[in-house]
């Protein structure tokens, strides 16, 4: 890699810092931490510049930012002045157990400070967001940082995914892939052919994840039931009631909404996938997140969006099964598995027959209440 013009990277906000590459050598650090943290950031900036062969000037305008961060606006700001992409290798990520995957909580991807304190709440899924948090000429920028974050920040127990956008998916992918995240979240899917594009990245790219259709269009609705069946990949199917309601040209309601959700909902189903409904968009309005919650419950959702980490805790609660539900589900499974012990093909339960739907939707019970 060559220096062949400048290239800026970073932001002056808390938890930042601004990297400046240009033709030359040396590395200088700006901030009021200079003289406490400057060596330590000199070296940790002369050590990737000796990993990937490149001789560059360098200037750090620190404001409090961590390792990762000033890694991933070194490198955005190498392939600004390269003109290259910069190289890296594919970490390895643990499989989660489980699909828990009620509450996912997005976190707009070129923000340091809440990137690095989104694994503490607990949420099952974190959206690391390329797509409309992110400005246009922040998007390089957002990459880098989604990837370093990836590699370097511990999120806990949650589920990774990465939002990425369907005009630069190639480009999105070809740098978060680095940073191996459980899943790619499709936004605005409309057909078979957004899914198929998606996939032949992925295996270009050599990423092996899932993939979370987001639905947020008129068109993408009508066509869900089709596009649901169109992957393996596949196992979670969104709601965007934001972008939906403005392609319509109508209001957010919930009877507005009801045909979307419930035609999201069935289409999910049908094709084994989970159901995921949208955000409640009033962050201070506990009761009402609490009700919409409780009737996308009723209707067959898996989990619901969240944009404030005090919206998870009412969203598990609704989630969580009941007493009553909790001790049904046991007697149910407890005489499934005598029936098979004694070698029957089917078991009962107070006169009633149990069938597969009644076993998995037991199943699903107790798992929700052990999580």
């Amino acid at each position: 890699m060559k220096v062949r013009t400048k290239g800026v990277s970073g932001t002056e906000n808390k938890r930042d810092c601004i990297v400046t590459v240009t033709d030359g050598s040396g590395i200088e650090i700006e901030g009021k931490d200079k003289d406490m943290f400057g060596e330590h950031i000199e070296s940790l900036i002369g050590k990737r510049l000796e990993e990937l062969g490149v001789k560059a000037a360098v200037n750090v305008k620190e404001n409090g930012s961590l390792d990762y961060v000033i890694l991933a606006r070194l490198e955005a700001a190498l392939r600004k002045a390269c003109e290259n992409d910069v190289p890296d290798e594919m970490i390895e990520r643990k499989e989660m157990h489980g699909n828990l995957r009620r509450s996912r909580m997005y976190v707009p991807g070129n923000n340091p400070r809440m990137m690095s304190s989104a694994g503490v709440y607990g949420c099952d899924c974190l959206i690391l967001d390329l797509e409309d948090s992110v400005a246009v000429e922040h998007k390089e920028d957002a990459r880098y940082l989604i990837k370093n974050a990836l590699k370097y920040v511990d999120f806990g127990k949650s589920e990774l995914w990465i939002r990425v956008n369907r005009d630069s998916m190639k480009e999105d992918i070809s740098v978060v892939k680095y940073g191996s995240p459980h899943g790619i979240c499709l936004p605005k899917v409309e057909g078979t052919d957004d899914v198929m594009t998606l996939e032949s990245i992925l295996e270009k790219e050599g990423l092996d994840a899932k993939i979370m259709l987001i639905t947020e269009t008129a068109r993408g609705v009508e066509n869900i039931a089709e596009t649901a069946d169109s992957s393996d990949k596949i196992v979670a199917i969104a709601f965007g009631a934001e972008d939906f309601t403005r392609d319509m040209g109508g209001k957010r309601t919930w009877d507005s909404l009801f045909y979307a959700r419930n035609k999201i909902a069935v289409s999910a189903k049908a094709n084994g996938l989970q159901a995921l409904d949208t955000i409640y968009p009033n962050v201070n309005d506990m009761e009402g997140l609490r009700e919409e919650t409780k009737k996308i419950v009723e209707m067959g959702f898996d989990g619901k969006g969240i944009i404030h980490p005090n919206q998870i805790e009412i969203i598990h609660e609704c989630f969580m099964p009941t007493e009553e539900e909790t001790e049904e589900a046991r007697k149910i499974i407890d005489a499934v598995e005598k029936a098979r012990a004694r070698g029957l093909g089917t078991a009962s339960l107070n006169g009633r027959m149990i069938d597969l739907p009644v076993e998995k939707k037991a199943r699903r019970i107790l798992e929700r209440n052990k999580a």
